[in-house]
């Protein structure tokens, strides 16, 4: 069986949640099921991982670069899906370009719904959700990567609950366990990992912490990822924690040593669709401070520590109780360990296949039949 994923993902992303799942995913398929990527350009982080990977040319120092990526790789997916020779397709994005040239049953991943609940606010947000949607109706077979995430599919859209499997991602190691302790490390910090913006629920932390440095004078909050904005160095002086809020990009081979080093993670969240750093906390037996809403319950199972992501308050004193009640804290270690036995790449790639052979046998297509 070929499995043909298009470019989208590998041109929009250099590093993220969506274009590691598709890495990962085909590195782990069963024997008798073969990849092939249509790509042509890309300056993806995870693409050198990727077994047989296709050659590609990065842009990242041309003018509108993204725009090109999109262009030369929309040239190349067309191609492919023209030429035929796979039996699945699945796109790594939502663009319904294929619609009326695939040659083939088709599987879509539908990693979140943040846009359709409201959290994800933009001028392109009408376009997004008319895009995910056409894409996803348009599929024989559908992933949803957690339980909440088909709910929030089945709340949306009109769609045979039939056509929808659950599989969760499976686990990358961030790192060896044994990495050294990186030397710009805070002697002790509370980490915060990724975007910040919108549903990422930043501020609810801010304000926590806040709270949680008036007690302890020598904690500081470390972010990974890109710097802070002005709004958020604005409100980081309003409430008088410059000297205690740090933000920097970290190399992914150190981040295990960074949740490693941690007191806690914190993941305030109020929508995701899986929760990645959840797992990655777990691995590096750093306590996971977690949203009590949408998919994170279940992901985190008994290993997390909860809170209500609109009460800062409660998140300050969960914090604190994580920090100084040292049993209670190597309770959570050694559950959150136990919790990530349930995840693997081969389990997620195995029960993928699956859904492949599924869609064959729900709507066989011959070369000549248009989807």
């Amino acid at each position: 069986m070929k499995v043909l994923y298009d470019s989208h993902i590998f041109s929009e992303q250099t590093f993220g949640g969506i274009s590691r799942y598709f890495v990962e995913l085909m590195n782990h398929l069963p024997a008798g099921v073969d990849p092939l990527l249509s790509l042509w350009a890309s300056e993806n982080d995870y693409l050198p991982t990727l077994k047989n990977a296709p050659r590609t040319i990065p842009l990242r120092h041309f003018p509108e670069h993204r725009k090109l990526y999109y262009f030369l790789n929309g040239i190349a997916d067309k191609r492919a899906l023209a030429k035929g020779g796979y039996d699945v397709f699945h796109p790594t994005g939502f663009s319904p370009y294929f619609i009326d040239r695939v040659k083939s049953p088709v599987v879509v991943t539908v990693h979140d719904m943040i846009y359709h609940h409201g959290l994800n606010p933009g001028k392109h947000t009408p376009e997004i959700i008319e895009n995910m949607r056409k894409t996803t109706m348009a599929a024989d077979r559908v992933i949803a990567i957690s339980q909440a995430t088909k709910e929030s599919i089945l709340k949306f859209y009109d769609i045979d609950e039939s056509k929808i499997d659950v599989i969760y991602h499976g686990f990358t190691p961030v790192a060896t366990a044994d990495t050294p302790r990186p030397p710009y490390l805070p002697e002790r910090y509370i980490l915060f990992v990724g975007h910040r913006g919108g549903y990422k629920n930043f501020e609810t932390l801010l304000s926590a912490f806040s709270i949680i440095a008036c007690k302890d004078k020598n904690i500081q909050l470390l972010c990974t990822g890109r710097g802070f904005n002005k709004k958020e160095l604005s409100r980081i002086a309003d409430l008088g924690l410059s000297s205690r809020c740090q933000c920097r990009f970290i190399p992914s081979a150190e981040m295990s040593a960074v949740y490693a080093n941690a007191e806690c993670f914190v993941f305030p969240s109020k929508m995701e669709g899986f929760g990645m750093p959840i797992l990655e906390s777990f691995a590096a037996k750093c306590p996971a401070i977690i949203s009590n809403v949408s998919c994170l319950p279940e992901i985190g199972g008994n290993g997390a520590i909860y809170f209500n992501p609109d009460d800062a308050e409660e998140l300050a004193e969960t914090i604190i109780r994580t920090i100084n009640d040292r049993a209670f804290r190597l309770e959570k270690i050694s559950l959150g360990e136990k919790e990530l036995k349930r995840f693997s790449w081969d389990k997620t790639a195995l029960q993928t296949a699956d859904t492949y052979l599924k869609a064959i046998g729900d709507n066989p297509k011959s070369p000549a039949t248009k989807h």
